[in-house]
């Protein structure tokens, strides 16, 4: 499913609770398909299934160390200088609100968007992977602190 309004709630949620949580502006960039593009890692990333009765995927906030960690100073008022276990939870945190936001837009638009738990993966130079048939886009976000992305795979449920 590739309906431009369908990204719009995700990057307007992004843009809101960067702001809010973490005092930092973040504009998002051009939109790509993440096959066309370079392989891109990062080093902590939230991942949120993406499910409602006409499709299904997947969400994921993904960030490179340097972008998390400034987040994280602002968002908590500490000096972190690396992404500790407990600190993983803001990454989940980060894409919950930003899903929560995202999911009421949609399903005010008839999408029927089911709620859903995110999980948080971390290591180094790791790449998302996606289950989808469909083309994965990328909204790259630019920050005083970096570039962070979001990935969205969705497709239609096979009836």
């Amino acid at each position: 499913m590739m309906d431009v309004q369908f990204f719009k709630p995700f990057i307007d949620g992004t843009k809101n609770t960067l702001k809010i949580q973490c005092g930092l502006e973040a504009t998002p960039l051009k939109p790509f398909i993440k096959k066309n593009a370079p392989k891109v890692t990062f080093d902590i990333a939230g991942i949120i299934s993406l499910n409602s009765t006409a499709f299904q995927g997947t969400i994921a906030l993904c960030f490179p160390k340097q972008v998390f960690l400034a987040l994280m100073n602002n968002m908590l008022g500490e000096a972190y200088t690396e992404i500790s276990d407990d600190m993983q939870d803001g990454a989940a945190e980060l894409l919950n609100m930003i899903f929560g936001q995202a999911k009421r837009v949609l399903n005010e638009c008839g999408y029927d968007i089911v709620k859903a738990i995110p999980s948080v993966i971390k290591g180094s130079q790791i790449e998302i992977q996606h289950v989808s048939n469909e083309p994965v886009i990328v909204i790259p976000f630019e920050t005083t602190a970096g570039i962070f992305h979001i990935e969205i795979a969705n497709e239609a449920k096979k009836i």
